[in-house]
Protein backbone atom coordinates (compact mmCIF):
# COMPACT_ATOMS: atom_id res chain seq x y z
CA UNK A 1 0.00 0.00 0.00
CA UNK A 2 1.60 3.77 -0.32
CA UNK A 3 1.47 5.94 2.01
CA UNK A 4 -0.70 8.46 1.80
CA UNK A 5 -0.49 12.44 2.19
CA UNK A 6 -2.23 12.72 5.60
CA UNK A 7 -0.60 13.30 8.57
CA UNK A 8 -0.40 11.46 11.87
CA UNK A 9 -2.05 14.89 13.46
CA UNK A 10 -5.17 15.18 10.74
CA UNK A 11 -5.60 11.38 10.72
CA UNK A 12 -6.08 11.46 14.87
CA UNK A 13 -8.59 14.35 14.63
CA UNK A 14 -10.49 12.93 11.89
CA UNK A 15 -10.12 9.52 14.33
CA UNK A 16 -11.17 11.18 17.00
CA UNK A 17 -14.41 13.01 15.18
CA UNK A 18 -15.54 9.75 14.06
CA UNK A 19 -15.10 8.12 17.23
CA UNK A 20 -17.84 9.67 18.95
CA UNK A 21 -20.61 8.06 16.89
CA UNK A 22 -19.38 4.73 18.92
CA UNK A 23 -18.03 6.17 22.23
CA UNK A 24 -20.73 8.49 23.02
CA UNK A 25 -23.21 6.08 21.58
CA UNK A 26 -25.97 4.96 24.90
CA UNK A 27 -25.20 0.85 24.98
CA UNK A 28 -25.17 -1.70 27.73
CA UNK A 29 -21.38 -0.67 28.80
CA UNK A 30 -22.21 2.85 29.40
CA UNK A 31 -25.19 1.87 31.39
CA UNK A 32 -23.17 -1.04 33.23
CA UNK A 33 -20.81 1.77 34.05
CA UNK A 34 -22.99 4.12 35.27
CA UNK A 35 -24.10 1.02 37.98
CA UNK A 36 -20.54 -0.07 39.21
CA UNK A 37 -19.62 3.98 39.06
CA UNK A 38 -22.54 4.73 41.83
CA UNK A 39 -21.29 1.82 43.78
CA UNK A 40 -17.60 1.50 43.53
CA UNK A 41 -16.46 5.09 42.94
CA UNK A 42 -15.12 7.69 40.29
CA UNK A 43 -12.60 5.66 39.03
CA UNK A 44 -14.71 2.42 38.57
CA UNK A 45 -15.06 3.69 34.68
CA UNK A 46 -10.83 3.28 34.10
CA UNK A 47 -11.36 -0.64 35.30
CA UNK A 48 -14.70 -0.87 32.74
CA UNK A 49 -12.72 0.80 30.09
CA UNK A 50 -9.57 -1.43 30.55
CA UNK A 51 -12.19 -4.49 30.24
CA UNK A 52 -13.44 -2.88 26.85
CA UNK A 53 -9.60 -2.24 25.67
CA UNK A 54 -8.90 -6.27 26.22
CA UNK A 55 -11.77 -7.13 23.41
CA UNK A 56 -10.76 -3.62 21.44
CA UNK A 57 -7.25 -3.96 20.88
CA UNK A 58 -7.11 -7.62 19.41
CA UNK A 59 -10.05 -6.68 17.66
CA UNK A 60 -8.30 -3.48 15.47
CA UNK A 61 -5.41 -5.86 14.80
CA UNK A 62 -7.66 -8.77 12.98
CA UNK A 63 -9.28 -6.28 11.20
CA UNK A 64 -6.00 -4.49 10.12
CA UNK A 65 -4.37 -8.02 9.40
CA UNK A 66 -7.44 -8.73 7.09
CA UNK A 67 -7.82 -5.15 5.41
CA UNK A 68 -4.09 -5.22 5.20
CA UNK A 69 -3.60 -8.82 3.41
CA UNK A 70 -6.87 -8.82 1.86
CA UNK A 71 -8.11 -6.16 1.19
CA UNK A 72 -10.96 -6.90 2.60
CA UNK A 73 -13.02 -8.61 5.71
CA UNK A 74 -15.83 -10.91 5.33
CA UNK A 75 -17.32 -11.55 8.26
CA UNK A 76 -21.12 -14.20 7.87
CA UNK A 77 -24.01 -12.58 9.45
CA UNK A 78 -24.61 -15.89 11.31
CA UNK A 79 -21.78 -14.78 13.33
CA UNK A 80 -23.70 -11.36 14.44
CA UNK A 81 -27.11 -13.24 14.68
CA UNK A 82 -24.95 -15.57 17.14
CA UNK A 83 -23.57 -12.87 19.33
CA UNK A 84 -26.72 -11.06 19.04
CA UNK A 85 -28.80 -13.78 20.53
CA UNK A 86 -26.05 -14.59 23.20
CA UNK A 87 -25.86 -11.14 23.97
CA UNK A 88 -29.54 -10.26 24.15
CA UNK A 89 -29.83 -13.14 26.85
CA UNK A 90 -27.39 -12.41 28.70
CA UNK A 91 -28.18 -8.71 29.18
CA UNK A 92 -32.06 -9.35 29.66
CA UNK A 93 -31.31 -12.50 32.93
CA UNK A 94 -28.47 -9.52 34.09
CA UNK A 95 -31.53 -6.82 34.29
CA UNK A 96 -34.09 -9.02 35.67
CA UNK A 97 -32.17 -10.36 38.54
CA UNK A 98 -31.09 -7.43 39.32
CA UNK A 99 -34.34 -5.54 39.23
CA UNK A 100 -35.69 -8.68 41.09
CA UNK A 101 -33.19 -8.35 43.91
CA UNK A 102 -34.46 -4.47 44.09
CA UNK A 103 -38.16 -5.13 44.69
CA UNK A 104 -37.16 -7.52 47.46
CA UNK A 105 -34.44 -5.77 49.12
CA UNK A 106 -35.72 -2.01 49.21
CA UNK A 107 -34.33 -1.51 52.97
CA UNK A 108 -30.81 -0.60 51.35
CA UNK A 109 -30.38 0.92 49.02
CA UNK A 110 -27.06 2.82 49.45
CA UNK A 111 -25.75 -1.21 49.31
CA UNK A 112 -26.34 -1.28 46.09
CA UNK A 113 -28.06 -4.54 46.38
CA UNK A 114 -28.86 -4.60 42.43
CA UNK A 115 -25.07 -5.99 42.14
CA UNK A 116 -23.42 -6.98 45.06
CA UNK A 117 -26.01 -9.68 45.96
CA UNK A 118 -27.78 -11.30 43.01
CA UNK A 119 -26.67 -14.71 42.48
CA UNK A 120 -25.38 -13.40 38.81
CA UNK A 121 -22.89 -10.84 40.05
CA UNK A 122 -20.08 -9.23 38.24
CA UNK A 123 -17.81 -8.09 41.37
CA UNK A 124 -14.63 -7.34 38.57
CA UNK A 125 -15.52 -4.18 36.47
CA UNK A 126 -12.59 -5.08 34.10
CA UNK A 127 -13.96 -8.46 33.49
CA UNK A 128 -18.06 -6.55 33.32
CA UNK A 129 -16.24 -4.19 30.69
CA UNK A 130 -15.18 -7.40 28.98
CA UNK A 131 -18.24 -9.21 29.07
CA UNK A 132 -20.45 -6.55 28.10
CA UNK A 133 -18.64 -5.60 25.31
CA UNK A 134 -17.72 -8.99 23.70
CA UNK A 135 -21.63 -9.49 23.58
CA UNK A 136 -22.82 -5.93 22.06
CA UNK A 137 -23.31 -6.86 18.46
CA UNK A 138 -22.98 -2.71 17.85
CA UNK A 139 -20.14 -2.52 18.90
CA UNK A 140 -18.48 -5.34 16.36
CA UNK A 141 -21.01 -4.06 13.75
CA UNK A 142 -19.26 -0.29 14.09
CA UNK A 143 -15.78 -1.45 14.09
CA UNK A 144 -16.71 -3.41 10.59
CA UNK A 145 -18.63 -0.99 9.39
CA UNK A 146 -17.40 3.07 10.21
CA UNK A 147 -14.06 1.46 11.92
CA UNK A 148 -13.25 -0.67 9.08
CA UNK A 149 -12.68 2.36 6.82
CA UNK A 150 -11.03 4.42 9.45
CA UNK A 151 -8.44 1.17 9.82
CA UNK A 152 -8.55 1.06 6.06
CA UNK A 153 -7.71 4.87 5.82
CA UNK A 154 -4.69 4.48 8.42
CA UNK A 155 -2.61 1.52 6.58
CA UNK A 156 -3.07 3.30 3.35
CA UNK A 157 -1.77 6.73 5.10
CA UNK A 158 0.68 5.27 7.72
CA UNK A 159 1.49 1.37 6.90
CA UNK A 160 0.41 -1.80 9.21
CA UNK A 161 2.63 -1.07 12.58
CA UNK A 162 2.20 2.56 12.72
CA UNK A 163 -1.01 3.00 11.06
CA UNK A 164 -2.71 0.43 13.74
CA UNK A 165 -1.09 2.19 16.52
CA UNK A 166 -1.97 5.72 15.12
CA UNK A 167 -5.70 4.33 15.38
CA UNK A 168 -5.90 2.56 18.73
CA UNK A 169 -4.06 5.25 20.42
CA UNK A 170 -6.49 7.88 18.89
CA UNK A 171 -9.75 5.72 19.66
CA UNK A 172 -8.81 4.37 23.02
CA UNK A 173 -8.45 7.64 25.27
CA UNK A 174 -11.97 8.80 24.52
CA UNK A 175 -13.38 5.69 26.04
CA UNK A 176 -11.15 5.97 29.02
CA UNK A 177 -12.06 9.34 29.33
CA UNK A 178 -15.92 9.01 28.78
CA UNK A 179 -16.24 6.08 31.03
CA UNK A 180 -14.00 7.52 33.92
CA UNK A 181 -15.94 11.04 33.43
CA UNK A 182 -19.82 9.76 33.65
CA UNK A 183 -18.40 6.88 36.40
CA UNK A 184 -16.92 10.05 38.24
CA UNK A 185 -20.38 12.46 37.69
CA UNK A 186 -22.50 9.52 38.62
CA UNK A 187 -20.78 8.64 42.04
CA UNK A 188 -20.62 12.60 42.90
CA UNK A 189 -24.12 12.50 42.15
CA UNK A 190 -24.90 10.00 44.48
CA UNK A 191 -23.89 11.63 47.49
CA UNK A 192 -26.09 14.27 46.83
CA UNK A 193 -29.99 12.70 46.19
CA UNK A 194 -31.80 10.90 48.40
CA UNK A 195 -31.73 6.73 48.59
CA UNK A 196 -35.60 6.76 47.21
CA UNK A 197 -34.56 8.39 43.52
CA UNK A 198 -31.26 6.66 44.03
CA UNK A 199 -33.49 3.23 43.90
CA UNK A 200 -35.82 4.73 40.99
CA UNK A 201 -31.89 5.50 39.09
CA UNK A 202 -31.14 1.89 39.80
CA UNK A 203 -34.14 0.64 38.91
CA UNK A 204 -34.56 2.66 35.06
CA UNK A 205 -31.16 1.96 34.62
CA UNK A 206 -31.63 -2.13 34.86
CA UNK A 207 -35.10 -1.45 32.76
CA UNK A 208 -33.30 0.34 29.91
CA UNK A 209 -30.81 -2.79 30.13
CA UNK A 210 -33.78 -5.13 29.99
CA UNK A 211 -35.14 -3.24 26.94
CA UNK A 212 -31.97 -3.29 24.99
CA UNK A 213 -31.59 -6.85 25.69
CA UNK A 214 -34.93 -7.77 24.25
CA UNK A 215 -34.16 -5.59 21.11
CA UNK A 216 -30.71 -7.34 20.03
CA UNK A 217 -32.72 -10.75 20.54
CA UNK A 218 -35.67 -9.23 18.39
CA UNK A 219 -32.84 -7.77 15.55
CA UNK A 220 -30.89 -11.64 16.23
CA UNK A 221 -34.15 -13.32 14.98
CA UNK A 222 -35.13 -10.77 12.29
CA UNK A 223 -32.47 -8.40 10.54
CA UNK A 224 -29.96 -11.38 10.32
CA UNK A 225 -32.46 -14.12 9.59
Amino acid sequence: MNKGDMSPIEFSLQVILVSTSGVLSPGPLFFINLLYGSRYGSFVGLKIASGHAIVEFPLIIILAYGLYTFSFLDVSDTIFKIIGMIGGIFILIFSILQINSILIDKKSTTNFKGITNTKFNIRNPILAGFIFTILNPFFLTWWFTIGSKMISDSLVNFGIVEGTSLIFFSHIWMDYFWLWFTSFMINKGKSVIKEKVYQIFVFTINVILGIFGIYLLFISLSVYL
